[in-house]
Formats: C-alpha cells, structure tokens, sequence
C-alpha cells in the first residue's frame, strides 16, 4: 500500500522524515520540511496535522502514547521563528507537548554551527531517552533527575 504525493496539503509530503505508530495503530509521519506531523489511520486516510512539535527529524512513541520528537532543523537562523531545536515530549492522544529538551550545541555558534543535531529518538521503558545526533556524530542520552 502507498499513498501521498509531493506537496504541502493534507495527506502531501516534504521530505518525510520519520514514522510512529500509536496504541490505536495511527501512522504519525515527520513531515519534516512541512514542519508538522501528519496522523493516518492503517488505510492511508488522513486523520490530523499537528505543528506544534515543530519541524522533526524524527519521532517515536512508547507503549503508553508519550510522544517524543526531535528537531535537529529549527533555530532563529533558519526561518522558523520562535522554535528551537530539540526533544519536544508530548502526548500522542491530545497532542499537547509536554516539555522540551534544547539542543547541547548551539547551531548558531561554535564546533557545530550549520550541522543538523538530532535526526533519530527513541527511549527506554524507564523514560531514559537517546538521540542519533548527525552533526557531533553521537548518541545523547538524556534522563530526569527527581
């Protein structure tokens, strides 16, 4: 099965860049230079949109519905406003996010400026989060302290 095409409506794509699936079976795409996630039920039929986990590179969503996106494009530089790049955990029922987690290099100064940060995530039963980060060439590991 396949379905989309390029462009910026819904059910359209602009570099896709990361998929999850929800307990419900919802398909959540990155839609990344479209700087929104799109939602499709197992039929490829658009469900909703969401902006407001920025412009992703990646997503995952653990066995409770927690969403979490990582932005590796965003900063004032780019064009994208008042996003920064980062973790955004939120949830993938409601889609309200949670808290965000900035990016360790600054993409506008230093060793990195002008690399990507994040492009993968995942995290652990526990909530303990890890991040493929292409510019340091790294792995990031984050975890709350309580």
């Amino acid at each position: 099965m396949e379905w989309g095409r390029p462009g910026s409506g819904p059910g359209e794509f602009d570099t896709p860049h990361g998929l999850a699936m929800d307990s419900q079976g919802r398909l959540f795409v990155a839609d990344r230079t479209n700087n929104r996630i799109q939602i499709f039920d197992q039929e490829g039929n658009f469900l909703d949109s969401w902006e407001q986990f920025s412009r992703n590179s990646g997503i995952y969503i653990d066995s409770n519905d927690l969403l979490y996106a990582v932005d590796s494009e965003s900063n004032d530089n780019n064009g994208h406003g008042d996003w920064r790049r980062g973790i955004r955990v939120g949830s993938a029922r409601t889609g309200e996010v949670h808290f965000f987690i900035p990016d360790p290099f600054d993409a506008n100064n230093g060793p990195y400026a002008g690399s990507s940060g994040g492009e993968g995530i995942v995290a652990d039963k526990d909530g303990i989060i890890y991040s493929a980060e292409v510019g340091p060439r790294s792995v990031k590991r984050y975890f709350r302290f309580e």
